[in-house]
C-alpha cells in the first residue's frame, strides 16, 4: 500500500513539473504538449492503481461507495476533450488539467497518515502539504488567468507575491480584475484564515506535551 501511494505521488509530481513548465510557456494543453501525453499515461496508471486498491480490499463495495471520487479524479479529461473534439477556451481546459492533481493530494495524505500512524504530527504535516500545495495551484490558476490583462501581474513571482500576502491575510498591492482571480483571492483568503490556526494549536499541543513531562520528571 505504501509502495503504491508512493508511486502515485512520484507520478504527480512529474504531473506538477510538466504543467509548471507549459504554464511558464503559455502552452494551450489541448496541442498534444508535453503536459497532454504525460497527464495521459499518468492517469491510466492512476486508473489502475485504483483497481489494485480494488482488488486488495475486502469489503469492495464499501471501497467504490468511498473512494469513487478517486476514480473520477483519475480519468484523462483533456484526451477526452480531444477525442470528442468538444470547444473549450483555453482557460477552461486548463482548470480541467488540474483534476489528475487531487488524486495525488489523497495519495500524498493517505501515505503520511500510514508512516506516521495517524498521530498529531502527521496531521500537522499533511495540513501543511496541502497548504503549500493549494498555494502554488492558486498561484498559477492566478497567473494564468490575471496574466495580460493585470497590469500589476507580468511574471509569476508578481502572482507568487500576491500568494503569499493573501494566504497570510495580509492583503496586496495586486488587486484582481478577472471573476477567476477574484474566486481565487477569496478562496487563498479563507484557506490561510482556517489553516494557520492549527499552526498555533499543534505548537501548543507540543508545548502542552514538554511541560507534562517535565510536571512527571518533577514528581520522581
Amino acid at each position: 500500500m505504501k509502495v503504491l501511494y508512493f508511486l502515485i505521488i512520484i507520478a504527480s509530481i512529474i504531473l506538477i513539473i510538466s504543467l509548471s513548465f507549459e504554464t511558464f510557456r503559455n502552452d494551450s494543453f489541448l496541442e498534444h504538449s508535453i503536459y497532454f501525453d504525460i497527464q495521459f499515461w499518468i492517469c491510466i496508471y492512476f486508473t489502475l492503481n485504483f483497481f489494485i486498491f480494488l482488488f486488495l480490499s475486502e469489503n469492495k463495495m464499501k471501497f467504490i461507495a468511498k473512494y469513487s471520487i478517486i476514480l473520477l479524479l483519475s480519468i484523462p479529461y483533456l484526451s477526452i476533450l480531444d477525442y470528442t473534439s468538444i470547444e473549450l477556451t483555453t482557460k477552461q481546459t486548463y482548470l480541467i488539467s488540474f483534476l489528475p492533481l487531487f488524486r495525488g493530494g489523497v495519495a500524498l495524505v493517505m501515505l503520511i497518515l500510514l508512516i506516521m500512524e495517524r498521530n498529531t504530527t502527521a496531521l500537522f504535516i499533511s495540513y501543511l502539504l496541502l497548504l503549500f500545495s493549494i498555494i502554488y495551484f492558486i498561484s498559477l490558476i492566478f497567473f494564468i488567468f490575471e496574466r495580460g490583462v493585470n497590469v500589476d501581474v507580468k511574471s509569476y513571482s508578481d502572482a507568487l507575491w500576491w500568494a503569499g500576502m493573501t494566504v497570510t491575510t495580509l492583503g496586496s498591492n495586486i488587486i484582481p480584475i478577472t471573476s477567476v482571480g477574484k474566486i481565487s483571492t477569496t478562496v487563498l483568503a479563507a484557506t490561510g484564515m482556517t489553516a494557520f490556526p492549527i499552526f498555533t494549536v499543534y505548537f501548543s499541543s507540543i508545548v502542552n506535551h514538554f511541560s507534562k513531562l517535565d510536571k512527571d520528571k518533577q514528581s520522581k
